[in-house]
């Protein structure tokens, strides 16, 4: 990997920030602590403009450059995801060493304050693993005064090994559309099923019905994860329940078709149950569109990559799920994939994930070329 010398100076910073990230795991709207360090750090490093009211306990620090031009934005994710065999919360997605980066870069900033023509965004936003902050972050005026241009994120990799980066333009991460269904029956003795309405039979129809339509659209040559993850109804021998609950998920790189599935998924489970004299309702939850990378931003940071590591894949999609593509679905950009994968492989909220040293100073690289590639005058 090839890092500049201001980069290595940090690395004395870098851990130490890594470490109290790593040390005081937060869950999703209560990163209390974690916000707290993030907010002293960037007031020790001279930020004035910090916005800590922007969404729960979500950040945006702004730098004005020297001159006038466009608006970068850079943004990480703060909570932690993962309980250990212990019940003890973890960072086990790599957000820890997300922040780390973006503080690293922030300092990068400020001490070349005089080169940036134009301005600088760092946001820090939480929640991303449950609810998701970056949709009310961006209603609440994230991507305004001044308007973003760009945005730009990165997501340490645990399926790729170090010194690597994977960065393509167009769907890179699935939308993501967990689901509840609630199917309302008719309870009553078992031994007298001609008089009630068993939800368990239309929740076995729906999860065929279901089946079927992932295998259609899959035939299509159109790449859908669509299936039941939960059933829960009864307890009882000698019962017939009143409700069966259904739960599932729903994931595909094609935003048209995401919304089609809605539509399909909601009528499907209404025709279901009223022909078998039932009813049922759906409710999405956590909904996340597709991760969309721009072209041009994508074939950038491609030729940047090649700059600091000897392994540069652009290829790669996963149907994992980001909600950094609610800024991409509002302005051009791009998320990186940086390999973190050591010689004993642990995937993403495995609680033995751990990110180390030099995937984050790839990281502070990848994020301050980008700052130099659109922002540094006469670079």
């Amino acid at each position: 990997m090839n890092i500049e010398e201001d980069i290595w100076k940090l690395r004395n910073q870098i851990n130490e920030d890594k470490e109290f990230f790593w040390s005081h795991p937060e869950k999703g709207l209560k990163e209390i602590e974690t916000s707290n360090y993030i907010k002293k750090r960037l007031i020790n490093m001279g930020y004035k403009a910090i916005d800590d009211k922007i969404y729960n306990t979500g950040i945006i620090a702004t730098l004005y450059g020297k001159e006038n031009g466009p608006c970068i934005l850079f943004r990480t994710d703060m909570d932690a995801v993962c309980m250990d065999n212990t019940g003890r919360l973890k960072h086990t997605c790599g957000h820890d060493a997300h922040m780390t980066i973006m503080l690293a870069l922030a300092k990068l900033l400020i001490d070349n304050k005089d080169k940036i023509n134009g301005t600088v965004k760092l946001l820090f936003e939480p929640d991303e693993e449950e609810n998701g902050g970056a949709k009310p972050m961006i209603q609440n005026g994230a991507l305004s005064n001044p308007k973003v241009d760009k945005a730009f994120a990165i997501h340490m990799w645990s399926e790729f090994e170090e010194d690597t980066i994977a960065i393509k333009d167009g769907p890179i991460m699935a939308s993501t559309d967990p689901f509840n269904i609630t199917i309302y029956g008719k309870s009553g003795h078992a031994a007298i099923p001609q008089s009630c309405v068993n939800p368990i039979y239309i929740a076995n129809k729906i999860i065929e019905e279901i089946n079927i339509m992932e295998k259609n659209i899959n035939n299509t040559n159109k790449m859908l994860v669509l299936g039941i993850t939960s059933i829960i109804a009864g307890n009882n021998n000698n019962v017939i329940p009143e409700n069966a609950y259904l739960k599932g998920i729903c994931r595909t790189y094609d935003n048209n078709l995401r919304c089609d599935i809605k539509e399909k998924l909601k009528d499907l489970i209404e025709r279901v149950a009223t022909s078998m004299n039932g009813k049922a309702h759906i409710e999405f939850i956590s909904e996340y569109p597709a991760t969309i990378n721009s072209y041009e931003e994508a074939k950038t940071i491609e030729e940047l990559s090649k700059k600091i590591v000897k392994n540069v894949v652009t290829d790669y999609k996963t149907m994992c799920s980001e909600d950094f593509s609610y800024f991409l679905n509002e302005v051009s950009g791009a998320l990186i994939f940086v390999g973190c994968k050591k010689n004993q492989y642990y995937p993403q909220h495995n609680e033995n994930f751990q990110v180390g040293e030099n995937p984050m100073l790839i990281g502070v690289q990848i994020f301050y070329e980008i700052v130099k590639k659109y922002l540094y005058k006469n670079f």
